[in-house]
């Protein structure tokens, strides 16, 4: 076995230790029968914890000249259908329409064809840069502490800038300036404690919340009965664990003079250890010897974002306010694995790779934002921002080969200044016609390069009937930030670079436009359309690796181009007790890079259909009953079509890319509160729910092999069964 055969063996083993660990919460795992295109599928899915309840802002729509907005408030997301007992923002947004979700269970953003890491996250006006815990089970925004979020995936106004799919705007509380109050919640692998009230009172107040997981004490026990049943000479392992921290301190000068300190830290810490002892029998020179070694891999990684910001709001007179933030934000992620692989033929051989890996991305920024009111027919905001980047990975890599070593260790550090000015308007004419008209300039310098770009936005809305809008908008947008990945999935492995002489920033042309209806008897119905390009893509063209080449990454990914186009439709009914509401998406996603194919193909997460169905009954004062189902059409994977023998080699060969369709997705989630509020005011929640009600076996990844006649198989695997949940939260 060659030398880089047997490293690209070692780093497979890696890869798939990492992805056992991250899915060790799960209690099975099931193999999907069938043929190869019913048994292939990538991990697709919509996640659910929200219903019925995004409708409180249900009049947004109307309210608003932007398409594609939705505000969530905090009850939208805090309760009803929870994961692993823990509730989840961005796994709220996963069921609008417009929003595939990816791998199963995780917090990923797939916007309007969009890849996952062309949206921006704002934590209180500050971009973020790791939004998930545990691989995405878990996303890095603790509900106690958000007060709503704006969620907008067209139509975006000229304020945002810096991504180029979506904006998830998430603010925090401030904290009460009036009195103490609190809340304790214990679930199944995680806990949370939340508390606010006064340091001076009607002045001063704060607001903390910390949450940790104990899934390193849920796996303690299970591992050691793993080691103890195993006959096959396996000892494993691991343990994971995470924090995040909110804290926030609120001065209160005026009525209009408002200053606020925010603080939020993170961490993940995961460690794995797998050891096999392995054994080869071999005849000596009289006798059957049998000699011993051991294969080893062994993983420490971390990884986290700590943000800081100081936020002062003030009314300069009347008609005129303003918003000014200073803020640091930085991401960074060390990975360190050490695996060695051990073989005998006629002697010894060991092959083993020990590799440190570290990504850091820190950004120090000041904006300014002020809002200015004319007249009663003007609505304008106008400001500017700095942003000084450092982008600062490295990586240390040590390959020995029977005693010889080979070192390849690489740095570099990136500094990037990025400068934007915006204005917008919201102009209103005869009570019916509403116009927001902005544009957005955005300078980017890095050694030897200046980028700039100039992005329109405008959106008409024009109120035709009571209770009726049509809407249509344009707007561009400009990433200047490539999240580098080798992989699909969403590892701590992933680096954050910037856009160089060399590689172009992203840029995003957006048009959508739709209908928006309050109808009688407290029925709603809205359409909208959109149709999306992206320039400048970036996909992975190197060989086999966990991590991205440091030295050569500008040059390892191919550059190409993206379109998508679809239809949203939503329709619901509310009442006091019942709210039931219906999403569909119907959607296509699709890629053109030369260097892979000469025409169109189609996106990995191209579903055609997407509908989610979702229903709140508050039966009581007491009880409150929660149901969600969510349906997908497959998604899209590459799969060698047969199998090509030019000579002594066997060659697999591949039509177009992702050539292969996968099975749909569907699954019920159930979930129920019951509360009771005890004599001296303490409120009491009981939080039941049930993931995947009917044990729907959705794939989430695949395996294609060979048989002995060089024929193709392929075996799609489930990880997720029902899963029962339980939280308990006492509110003081």
């Amino acid at each position: 076995m060659s030398r880089e055969v047997r490293k690209y063996h070692l780093l497979r083993r890696f890869v798939s230790g990492i992805c056992i660990l991250f899915l060790f919460p799960a209690l099975c795992s099931a193999a999907v029968p069938g043929g190869l295109r019913d048994t292939l599928s990538v991990a697709e899915k919509k996640d659910s914890i929200v219903e019925a309840m995004i409708t409180a802002d249900r009049h947004a729509e109307q309210a608003r000249s932007q398409t594609g907005h939705k505000r969530l408030e905090k009850g939208d997301f805090i309760y009803g259908n929870v994961v692993f007992s823990s509730p989840d923002l961005i796994k709220a947004i996963q069921n609008l329409p417009g929003v595939n979700a990816g791998t199963e269970l995780m917090s990923g953003l797939y916007v309007h064809g969009g890849e996952g890491s062309d949206n921006l996250f704002l934590l209180d006006g500050v971009p973020m840069y790791q939004i998930s815990h545990l691989g995405g089970l878990f996303s890095s925004f603790n509900t106690d502490v958000v007060n709503h979020l704006d969620f907008y995936k067209s139509g975006f106004p000229a304020r945002y800038g810096g991504r180029m799919s979506s904006v998830v705007d998430v603010t925090t509380t401030d904290g009460d300036p009036e009195r103490f109050h609190g809340s304790f919640m214990i679930g199944l692998i995680d806990g949370r404690l939340q508390f606010e009230g006064p340091i001076v009172k009607g002045k001063t107040s704060f607001s903390a919340a910390f949450r940790r997981s104990w899934m390193d004490a849920v796996l303690a026990p299970i591992v050691s009965l793993v080691n103890k049943r195993d006959t096959k000479g396996e000892t494993i392992g691991g343990t994971y664990s995470f924090y995040d921290l909110n804290a926030s301190v609120t001065h209160r000068f005026g009525k209009d003079n408002i200053l606020s300190f925010k603080f939020y830290h993170g961490r993940d810490h995961l460690k794995l250890k797998l050891d096999t002892e392995q054994s080869a029998t071999y005849s000596g020179d009289s006798e059957i010897m049998t000699v011993y070694g051991t294969d080893r891999l062994h993983a420490d990684i971390a990884w986290g974002n700590t943000l800081a910001s100081l936020n002062w709001k003030y009314r300069i007179r009347d008609n005129m306010k303003m918003r000014a933030i200073l803020y640091y934000t930085g991401s960074d992620a060390d990975v360190q694995y050490y695996v060695n692989d051990w073989e005998f033929d006629t002697t010894e051989h060991n092959t083993s790779i020990d590799e440190s890996n570290r990504s850091r991305v820190s950004d120090a920024a000041a904006s300014t934002d002020f809002f200015w009111q004319p007249s009663g027919m003007h609505d304008v905001r106008f400001g500017a921002s700095y942003q000084f980047h450092l982008y600062d990975p490295s990586r240390q890599s040590l390959t020995t080969v029977d005693a010889v070593r080979n070192r390849d260790d690489s740095a570099r550090r990136y500094i990037g200044h990025e400068f934007s000015l915006y204005a917008e308007d919201e102009m209103t004419f005869l009570d019916r016609i509403s116009l927001n008209a902005g544009l957005r300039y955005a300078l980017y310098g890095v050694p030897g390069k200046v980028w700039n770009s100039l992005e329109p936005r405008v959106a008409l809305s024009v109120k035709c009937c009571e209770g009726t809008d049509f809407k249509v908008s344009y707007s561009e947008m400009s990433q200047f930030a490539h999240l580098v990945s080798t992989t699909y999935l969403d590892l701590p492995t992933n680096c954050w670079l910037p856009s160089t002489s060399v590689v172009a920033p992203m840029h995003s042309r957006q048009v959508a436009g739709g209908m928006y209806c309050s109808l009688p008897c407290n029925f709603r119905l809205n359409l909208e359309g959109w149709y999306k390009t992206m320039d400048n893509l970036l996909e992975y063209s190197g060989s086999n690796a966990l991590f991205p080449p440091l030295d050569t990454w500008e040059t390892s990914f191919n550059r190409g181009k993206g379109r998508s186009y679809g239809l949203e439709a939503e329709f619901g009914w509310r009442s006091v007790a019942l709210s039931l509401t219906a999403y569909y998406t119907l959607s296509w996603s699709q890629r053109k890079f030369d260097a892979v194919w000469t025409d169109w193909y189609l996106h990995r997460h191209d579903n055609r259909h997407k509908l989610t169905l979702m229903g709140c009954w508050q039966v009581s004062r007491t009880v409150e009953l929660y149901a969600t189902w969510n349906y997908n059409s497959g998604g899209w994977m590459t799969v060698a079509t047969h199998i090509y023998n030019p000579g002594e080699v066997f060659e697999r060969v591949y039509t177009k890319p992702n050539n292969v369709n996968l099975p749909d997705y569907h699954r019920l989630d159930l979930g129920a509160n019951f509360r009771k509020t005890s004599k001296g005011g303490l409120e009491h929640i009981w939080n039941i729910g049930v993931y995947n009600a009917y044990c729907r076996k959705n794939v989430v990844f695949v395996a294609v092999n060979e048989r002995d006649d060089k024929s193709l198989y392929g075996t799609g695997r489930s990880i997720f069964p029902i899963i029962p949940s339980f939280s308990y939260t006492l509110k003081f």
